[in-house]
């Protein structure tokens, strides 16, 4: 009686190749879904980011300013380690003119608050005839603290009445591959 070998090397290759293929294939597909994933978080957050910046020019255009200083928008939201400007505006509704400046405090130490025009916490100052008015931009940097809100509390000299106003900062969790 003979006996026959049977060789089986062919087929232990085709699987060797169809498990190749189907590491691949599925590598190529995950990193396919993340790129997608964190392509629509970016559009999110832009137009997030854009209704926001909208929000704040209409309520420029449409709201009167009635108090000599005034935040827009008067609320952010903020990432860890990221950071965002706003409008201050100082409006002069006195007689006479004034020479002004601005200052600004964080109740918390790792959001720092500054002035664009100086990149400190006391801005240059300003003369403004009556009724004038002069924006600064405000920069807040988030320093990855701790969540949750925080303020930054502007004083304008020279001005009688409230010359105080407060910008609310919401510190939220930075959006990383996985959130």
């Amino acid at each position: 009686m003979q006996t026959k070998k049977v060789n089986k090397k062919g087929a232990i290759e085709l699987s060797m190749t169809t498990i190749i293929v189907i590491i691949i294939g599925i590598t190529l597909l995950s990193l396919g879904l993340f790129w997608v994933r964190g392509t629509f978080r970016n559009i999110v957050g832009l137009s997030e980011e854009a209704f926001s910046q909208a929000e704040g020019a209409i309520s420029d255009i449409f709201e009167e300013v009635d108090s000599p200083v005034f935040i827009s928008p008067p609320s952010i939201e903020i990432e860890q380690g990221s950071s965002r400007t706003v409008s201050l505006k100082i409006t002069n509704f006195e007689d006479k003119e004034l020479n002004t400046k601005a200052k600004v405090e964080s109740s918390d130490k790792l959001v720092e608050c500054s002035f664009a025009d100086t990149l400190k916490a006391e801005s240059k100052p300003y003369i403004l005839k009556s009724g004038q008015q002069v924006e600064i931009k405000l920069l807040v940097r988030e320093r990855n603290g701790a969540l949750g809100t925080k303020v930054c509390n502007v004083e304008v000299s020279s001005i009688n009445g409230d010359n105080t106003e407060s910008l609310i900062i919401e510190v939220v969790t930075k959006k990383g591959l996985f959130g």
